[in-house]
């Protein structure tokens, strides 16, 4: 007969007392070089307001030097502490124009295609970025995406929920 603690260990084994991970997608591969990256879009405006907002009293006055920094890092401790997510990673990504489709000229410029070009060529490219707390990315951290629980809590406080950007750079 299995003792109680064999059967514990069993049922730890098989997740029925585990937060289990959320079931996600990876997304298709768009580029070789970039990272997929799952998250929420979030400027620094909204963290700063969203500081503000949960420390009135406790943020320097605006027109401190530090004001933009120490409220951005209360914001992202408070998301972290309260969603439970506490490997949040601010990236900037590629905000694909309407129909989601990232330009092929966007990730040339990135992958150093343009480089022997003319600076006026250059500068016509036009890259909108976007800035993103990502939960994880298809790559090595896939596996160490949050709970369900957690990517509720942080979309509750957010406000709208998470999807899959393209980093602009090099990375996890």
């Amino acid at each position: 007969m299995p003792s109680l603690l064999s059967k514990l260990s069993r049922a730890f084994q098989n997740g029925l007392f585990a937060n289990r991970r959320f079931r996600l997608a990876r997304p298709p591969v768009a580029y070789r070089n970039r990272n997929q990256c799952y998250g929420y879009a979030v400027s620094p405006e909204w963290l700063m307001q969203f500081a503000e907002q949960h420390y009135p009293g406790e943020l320097p006055d605006r027109s401190h030097i530090d004001y933009e920094e120490i409220a951005i890092t209360r914001a992202h401790e408070l998301l972290a502490s309260r969603s439970g997510i506490y490997y949040l990673d601010y990236r900037n990504c590629l905000k694909p124009p309407p129909g989601g489709v990232i330009p092929r000229e966007w990730i040339a410029l990135l992958e150093g295609e343009y480089d022997n070009e003319p600076d006026e060529v250059v500068d016509a490219i036009e890259i909108d970025i976007i800035q993103v707390f990502f939960v994880c990315s298809d790559r090595a951290d896939f596996d160490l995406r949050p709970t369900k629980q957690q990517l509720n809590s942080l979309t509750k406080l957010i406000g709208h929920p998470p999807q899959w950007w393209t980093a602009c750079g090099w990375g996890p």
